[in-house]
Parts: structure tokens; C-alpha cells; sequence
């Protein structure tokens, strides 16, 4: 806090008068980095709600220092409060009670944030690769390749051989993205379906 303090040209305890601790302050600065979540415009929940997931996955992707703060907390500012209100206006229609909404919105918002982790974590060795580092998902499947024990990892050796990893320099692949986000999307609809039923 004195850091950020001398940054602003405050003294510290000037500074709590604002924000009580690093972590009101960094679910602050979070909040405030967030854009404001896509607009309904009436569009159907699926379709909403896959924009609404890449257009979190996308906006961590622009600001990694965002899941360098490790924010495990539910929504507590205004702005992610309302991509919340909007997921759950999206699924307004479709039977389900609050609960599965927002346990909906949370899945939803966890498969984002892990994407994007894994897509920056990817590009970045792919960009600070040395000869002795990943370089990518492609070098990640070069290196498993290297390792695995045939006998000890059957399918995972056959996957690695199959190409399964790809061969992108830059991994932020939307096929494997949509895969993922179909997948969550179809049990979705299947638990509208079962509650429609």
C-alpha cells in the first residue's frame, strides 16, 4: 500500500481512507479494468451467452496481469456485478431458478478465465522460448513426445503422435475455444431440457 501510495503522491494512511487493504484495492483496480459485458439485444441464450464467455476469455487475454492477482472472489464491483446481472438475464427465459444461473454464469466465467490463462501462458513461452524451453503448444507436444513412457501413458503418447497439440506458434486457437464452450453449452441445454420436460 505505501508503494501505491507514493505512486498517487499520497501519504499511506491517506490512502485507506479509500480502499481498507491491498485486496479492496486490487478487486478495485480488477473492476475497474473490466469493460462492460456485451449487450442482450435480444439475442437467444446460447448465442449470448457464447459471446458473453469469449468476450471475458478476450478481455483477460488483453490484461494478463489480471489473473496474475489470483482473484478468487465472487463479483464485488459494479462492473463485474454486471456481466453476472447480464449472464443472468440471458437465461431469464429458460426455466432455471437463480441458483443454476449463477452456478451457470460461474462455470462459464471459470472455463474463460482458464483459457485465457492457458492461451498466455502458451504465447508467452512461445515468445520467450529459448532452445531449452516450450515454445508453445506445439513445443509442449514436442516435449511430451520426448518423455512419455509409451507403456506408462498409452493414449496420451498416441494423442501426441496424432498431432493432437497442433502445430500453432501462437495458441490462442478459437476451434479448441468453441470445442470447450459447446461442450458446457450442450449440458446447459440439456439441463433446460430436463427442467422443460
Amino acid at each position: 500500500m505505501s508503494s501505491v501510495a507514493a505512486e498517487v503522491g499520497m501519504a499511506t494512511m491517506s490512502l485507506y481512507r479509500y480502499v481498507g487493504s491491498k485486496d479492496e484495492l486490487l478487486i478495485v483496480m480488477a473492476d475497474a479494468a473490466a469493460p462492460e459485458p456485451p449487450a442482450l439485444d435480444g439475442r437467444s441464450w446460447r448465442v449470448y451467452l457464447t459471446d458473453w464467455t469469449r468476450a471475458n476469455r478476450d478481455f483477460l487475454l488483453g490484461r494478463p496481469w489480471l489473473l496474475a492477482l489470483g482473484q478468487h472472489t465472487p463479483p464485488a464491483g459494479p462492473r463485474s456485478l454486471r456481466w453476472l446481472d447480464r449472464a443472468l438475464a440471458a437465461l431469464a427465459d429458460t426455466g432455471l431458478g437463480y441458483g443454476e444461473r449463477i452456478s451457470i454464469a460461474t462455470t462459464l466465467t471459470g472455463y474463460a478465465t482458464r483459457q485465457a490463462a492457458l492461451a498466455h501462458a502458451l504465447n508467452r513461452t512461445a515468445v520467450d522460448a529459448t532452445d531449452d524451453s516450450i515454445a508453445g503448444l506445439a513445443g509442449y507436444g514436442d516435449i511430451l513426445g520426448q518423455v512419455l513412457d509409451p507403456g506408462g501413458y498409452p493414449e496420451l503418447t498416441a494423442a501426441v503422435r496424432a498431432n493432437a497439440f497442433g502445430v500453432a506458434e501462437e495458441w490462442i486457437d478459437n476451434a479448441d475455444f468453441t470445442f470447450g464452450l459447446d461442450l458446457l453449452l450442450d449440458g446447459i441445454q440439456a439441463l433446460i431440457a430436463r427442467g422443460n420436460g
